[in-house]
């Protein structure tokens, strides 16, 4: 049975207490299935799914080099936002500042997920973490953009994580690449 994987950037811990607020202010336990575990929260470089145990060597070779070309950078966790309608939105999550230097990693992580293992993503990218998704409830909630205190932190590696749906995290690093 093939093992399900994403690559990303874990949350840094200094987010944690924002995203305690942000859920009771907006009561998000109450309208919506799936709540991260604070262990879980994480920025998506790319999401793999299903894949079998014989491609993992080519694509760790991969992201390997990719993480030798690129430089660690800072990112900002600066607000609330959401996917979909202000009413009842699918997803909720804290954005992050625009960063030519994530964009350049998710391209470039991207690129060689398409060339190892053969797999794109189309949809446009749109760097988040996600604190809320599949509404639960027929009851509307309505979420408003807001900015929060600005949260700092250094990104000096990705992980291939592996995703384990009956678990509380769901989400372990598997395999860490350090950047530059």
């Amino acid at each position: 049975m093939n093992r399900h994987f994403f690559i990303g950037i874990k949350a840094p811990t200094a987010i944690e207490e924002t995203v305690v607020q942000l859920r009771e202010k907006y009561k998000l336990p109450q309208s919506y299935k799936v709540i991260p575990h604070l262990d879980d929260l994480h920025i998506t470089l790319f999401f793999i799914g299903a894949l079998s145990e014989d491609r993992l060597p080519s694509l760790q070779s991969m992201l390997q080099r990719t993480a030798e070309n690129h430089e660690s950078f800072n990112l900002f966790v600066d607000g609330l936002s959401y996917f979909g309608l202000p009413k009842d939105p699918r997803v909720v999550y804290c954005s992050i500042s625009p960063s030519d230097e994530l964009s350049d990693l998710q391209r470039t992580v991207a690129s060689n997920v398409k060339e190892a293992v053969g797999l794109e993503d189309k949809k446009p990218y749109t760097p988040h973490i996600t604190i809320a998704k599949k509404r639960n409830s027929d009851v509307g909630i309505q979420i408003e953009k807001e900015a929060i205190d600005i949260v700092p932190f250094q990104v000096d590696h990705f992980s291939l994580f592996t995703i384990h749906p009956s678990k509380n995290p769901k989400y372990e690093e598997t395999i860490t690449f350090q950047l530059r």
